[in-house]
């Protein structure tokens, strides 16, 4: 095989591992945004789903410059882990799919009002009538989601504000959102586009396994 032939599977592969991650991301916020209940996450559990799909962009080419290998890609997979839990946001923050950010807000303030936890409404989200606790509210209207952060309360406030702010989403029906096909097509066509690109090299790279195979 020429070598002009292995670059070019080599670009190839360098695409589908870049792409893939990005198109799956796609892929599972079209689905979020299609379901008949809102989802609920964790701060954490969305900002990893963010940095998985993002990684490869930074990740290839350290392995490439590095040299590859499997000591880098552990390296790297470790690195990886470790940003994720340290840049993360921790504890009190949740992010919500598929729910328009006014029905958050009245929901949030619904269940506080249950734990005879009275608030009042501010530019930014909810505050605590007594004590300075504060819930702030944030909108994403791209990828159709809603960011809680809860500020100022303790931890058994927290976890039992998740666990009531959960019982009520399942129980909440909304529509698939008109994003959601947006999404879900342009997870196809990220998905398709790569594949597309092997499908086309498909000669050289069975040519290439026949001559690495003895």
């Amino acid at each position: 095989m020429t070598l002009l032939g292995m670059e070019q599977i080599e670009t190839s592969l360098r695409i589908v591992t870049s792409v893939a991650p990005v198109a799956l991301y796609f892929l599972l916020l079209g689905i979020l945004n299609t379901r008949r209940h809102p989802q609920l996450l964790s701060g954490r559990q969305d900002s990893a789903l963010l940095t998985l799909a993002l990684s490869p962009l930074a990740i290839t080419p350290v392995m490439h410059w590095l040299g590859g290998g499997l000591p880098t890609a552990l390296a790297c997979g470790g690195a990886l882990a470790g940003g994720v839990w340290l840049l993360s946001p921790k504890g009190r923050t949740w992010v919500i799919y598929n729910l328009p950010a006014s029905n958050v807000r009245r929901t949030a303030q619904d269940i506080l009002r249950s734990m005879n936890v009275e608030t009042r409404s501010t530019q930014t989200g909810l505050r605590f009538e007594k004590g300075d606790g504060r819930l702030e509210v944030s909108y994403f209207p791209v990828l159709r989601n809603v960011t809680l952060r809860l500020l100022g309360a303790d931890e058994t406030l927290w976890n039992q504000f998740e666990s009531r702010l959960h019982e009520r989403l399942q129980r909440v029906e909304t529509e698939p959102s008109p994003m959601a096909v947006t999404l879900l097509l342009l997870a196809t066509a990220m998905i398709v586009a790569p594949l597309s690109l092997m499908v086309h090299h498909a000669p050289e790279i069975v040519r290439l396994l026949n001559d690495l195979l003895p």
